[in-house]
């Protein structure tokens, strides 16, 4: 059966793409690379070797895998060069590959670019991926860990992405598919030999086995909301009235100034955003305008800026320094985020004993901008948001919106089949909700998967890979 992702496969043909694959700028080298089955004819056509007497020759360039040379245009030099070749079916995209080396000059790879093109095109963003995806060099998990692994910014981001790279995630998908396919096979055996003396099927048996199938779901779900924190980042809020701390304390868990501290209140009017790791996580920090009636409706602006981010933040980090309270946001915001708070009293340094064991016991952490005091400990509390082990890690997390989705369309098709056995319905009826969530579990390794989703899924890429 033919695919919308063969017939989009098909749409590119034997074209061959080229494209720069480092940043342009200067440097010592930048990398083109070309692929498809005119890659090495397009490349030979402007390469030449330098004779030891001086004359340029050209040579047939398959003949090893490395050349140093020259690229010429109606014989004049452009650059020296090193050109690299990858056989298919042996390259990262299953074509012939070709990575040619040159100087990081922008006006020579522009004029590289402009003679290479003269046979190929410009690749599309992702599109060598897209090409290893189609020729069945990786499956959809590992095309979108590329992406994940040039973005990573972290040591845990960056561990989730090797370990999505070296199939974790797709071992997983596959060892829950295979059980689903047995199932399956047994009842299609059932329906159509229904007439047969064949063994009659275990529908407790069956069901055990669907229970178990739905177990490992929900806990493969479980790890999504984790995953897709661990690859964007943890949204972590200041918030409270005017005056507290809140950008020293910004500044101090940067370990820079970014932040204006001043005296006066109402110095932040827009929150600021930073991002920093903790422990190897990527925490995303949000420094916002002090919660009080506005002054102005700049300020006003600010504070509903403000309101917006704790509706949308994994953690708020509620600043107070031991002043009696203006406004009732406090409150508030107590009581429509409590899941996600940090409770901070700052200034400790200049706070009395008593102050600061009344807010200790109030569940309080005890800070201070300027000694340090309780940072470490406020970084801490912080990361706890996090559970999954490295054992967990390593053995497959969903990291992405489309992941999640596609699982949980396969535990719920799990539940019905469940619930069409509790009913007494048919085999057919189970078989057709099985058939539902396989499919479903399929599209994340890309084994059924619209193009509509493929396309969006590499345009995120960069255009050289």
């Amino acid at each position: 059966m033919t695919t919308s992702s063969d017939l989009l496969k098909e749409s590119f043909g034997d074209e061959t793409i080229v494209a720069l694959s480092t940043p342009m700028g200067k440097s010592a080298l930048a990398v083109i690379r070309l692929s498809g089955s005119d890659a090495f004819k397009t490349v030979a056509t402007y390469f030449f070797k330098r004779r030891s007497d001086g004359e340029l020759y050209q040579t047939n360039i398959e003949n090893a895998n490395r050349h140093f040379g020259l690229i010429i245009d109606d014989k004049r030099v452009i650059d020296e060069v090193v050109i690299s070749l990858y056989k298919a079916p042996h390259s990262y995209t299953g074509e012939d590959v070709v990575e040619l080396t040159c100087h990081c000059n922008p006006f020579i790879i522009k004029e590289i670019l402009n003679l290479l093109l003269r046979n190929t095109r410009l690749a599309k963003p992702g599109e060598f991926t897209q090409r290893a995806f189609f020729n069945n060099k990786m499956d959809l998990t590992k095309a979108e860990a590329v992406g994940d692994l040039l973005n990573a910014t972290t040591l845990r981001s960056h561990k989730a992405a090797i370990s999505q790279l070296e199939g974790s995630l797709y071992n997983k998908i596959s060892s829950l598919l295979s059980e689903l396919t047995r199932y399956r096979a047994e009842l299609e055996l059932e329906i159509d030999f229904v007439e047969q003396d064949l063994p009659e099927l275990d529908l407790n048996e069956l069901k055990a086995g669907l229970k178990r199938l739905y177990h490992n779901l929900t806990e493969l779900l479980t790890t999504g909301q984790e995953g897709l924190v661990l690859r964007e980042g943890l949204a972590v809020v200041l918030v409270g009235e005017p005056n507290v701390g809140k950008s020293s304390l910004f500044n101090v868990l940067l370990e820079t100034n970014r932040a204006i501290v001043h005296q006066t209140p109402g110095t932040t009017r827009d929150y600021l955003e930073e991002s920093l790791s903790i422990d190897g996580y990527l925490i995303k920090l949000y420094d916002t305008a002090g919660l009080r009636e506005a002054q102005d409706e700049v300020e006003l602006d600010g504070i509903a800026r403000t309101e917006l981010l704790l509706n949308n933040a994994h953690r708020i980090i509620y600043v107070e320094d031991g002043r009696e309270l203006v406004d009732n946001y406090k409150d508030i915001v107590f009581e429509e985020h409590s899941s996600k708070l940090i409770k901070v009293l700052n200034k400790s340094d200049i706070l009395d004993k008593e102050t600061l064991e009344s807010y200790r016991k109030q569940g309080y952490l005890i800070c201070s901008a300027v000694t340090g005091e309780g940072v470490e400990a406020l970084k801490q509390k912080v990361v706890e948001f996090f559970h999954i082990d490295p054992e967990t890690l390593d053995s497959g997390v969903l990291t992405n919106v489309r992941h999640i989705n596609a699982v949980q369309r396969s535990k719920d098709k799990l539940e019905t089949a469940l619930q069409s056995i509790a009913m007494g319905l048919g085999y057919e009826f189970i078989a057709f909700d099985l058939k539902e969530s396989s499919e479903a579990l399929e599209e994340v390794v890309g084994r059924i998967t619209s193009d509509d989703i493929l396309n969006q899924i590499f345009e995120d890429f960069c255009i050289g890979k």
